[in-house]
């Protein structure tokens, strides 16, 4: 089964504003993904040689290009910390308790109608 049949099968039940988007689970967008950051740290570290700040900032002067270097260990650093952060901040799907709508397929409500 291609990927193309496999994100056309799994589009049933999607919500059709996210079907546009279901090509991002595709095994070859996931692996290369990578490659996007890379090439813009690439191309703003050329553009910034090119064409440099008229007023940098003393550390800007010595390593050209810099503030895309700052700006892709930024970007890393906010991915990496997105694992432990998440470990950090999660709850239980039972933490906040009953409440909210009913889902039909989960409630527990919809036994006790036939009892009023």
């Amino acid at each position: 089964m291609s990927d193309r049949e496999l994100v056309d099968h799994s589009a049933e039940g999607v919500h059709p504003a996210a079907k546009p988007f279901l090509f991002l689970g595709r095994e070859g967008v996931k692996r290369n993904f990578i490659w996007l950051p890379l090439i813009g740290l690439l191309a703003c570290s050329v553009l910034g040689v090119m064409y440099p700040q008229k007023h940098p900032l003393p550390y800007e002067e010595n390593i050209p290009g810099s503030w895309a270097i700052y700006g892709f260990l930024a970007y890393s650093f906010i991915v990496f910390a997105a694992g432990p952060l998440f470990k950090l901040l999660a709850r239980d799907e039972s933490y906040y308790g009953e409440g909210g709508l009913p889902d039909p397929d989960y409630s527990t409500e919809h036994l006790h109608e036939g009892e009023h």
